[in-house]
């Protein structure tokens, strides 16, 4: 790091106009329109906005060569051909809202009044009721995976979320501090809300049992807890896929009714 300090330094002085924060290089930005978005806060902005959706449209999409193709003749035909800012501000406002429709009309919502749990969830993932051992675990499955039972599970436990989150969790509180005990080490915790809810979560080392035997090198797992106070729901990943964006809409999404 001794090293790149001095460097973004110098850039910083010969070039203060160049915005930071575009999806892309702005260091290697080579088109008028490139220049113009990382000459402007407001459009990096919007570009960073953009890019992160794109990417959870394609993560979620049962056609993402489709998708790919409007993106491109987007690109092509309405933001490429602005002149200036005004227009590319539309452009990508526009756009956005496209992608926003997109992706609200490809989530449903699960809903389950005898556990008292609701939650969204995209439609290339299935709904499948009892899971981890237990009738009350639902958990969202999606294209075969190796090794792996589910993408994402929710288990629903009467107690708060401390209570939960030692016993039934990977957590554990130390003067204070909640610590997640990974596979091989242990991982930082940070904090999170919903409607209604406080919880805790926690990326750490895994790995995944099946038929086969124990699969050490499954990668990371998200773990979560959260709580009403009274009922708390631990959320775990099987660390092949779930640690995305959808998963974490999934978890924002979570109400407890009871």
């Amino acid at each position: 790091m001794g090293i790149v300090r001095p460097i973004l330094v110098a850039i910083i002085i010969v070039a203060p106009s160049i915005a930071i924060g575009a999806s892309f290089n702005c260091l290697k930005a080579g088109t008028s329109v490139e220049k113009t978005i990382c000459a402007s806060k407001t459009l990096s902005s919007l570009d960073e906005q953009l890019a992160k959706a794109y990417k959870s449209v394609i993560l979620l999409s049962d056609h993402p060569d489709v998708d790919k193709s409007h993106q491109n003749e987007w690109l092509r035909n309405i933001r490429d051909k602005c002149q200036n800012e005004a227009c590319l501000k539309n452009a990508y406002e526009r756009r956005l809202a496209q992608l926003a429709a997109t992706q609200q009309a490809d989530w449903e919502t699960f809903r389950d009044e005898n556990l008292g749990i609701e939650f969204a969830y995209p439609t290339n993932r299935k709904v499948k009721i009892g899971c981890r051992g237990s009738k009350n675990c639902i958990a969202l499955i999606g294209k075969p995976m190796p090794n792996s039972e589910y993408i994402i599970a929710f288990e629903v436990f009467e107690g708060d979320l401390e209570k939960i989150a030692v016993e039934q969790a990977v957590f554990e509180k130390i003067n204070n501090v909640w610590i997640a005990k990974g596979r091989f080490s242990e991982h930082s915790v940070a904090p999170l809300a919903g409607l209604g809810w406080q919880g805790i979560k926690s990326t750490v080392s895994c790995g995944i049992s099946d038929s086969t035997g124990f699969h050490a090198g499954a990668g990371e797992c998200l773990w979560v807890v959260l709580s009403n106070g009274r009922r708390s729901v631990v959320v775990d990943t099987q660390g092949i896929v779930g640690n995305d964006e959808a998963s974490m809409r999934s978890i924002q999404s979570l109400r407890l009714s009871k």
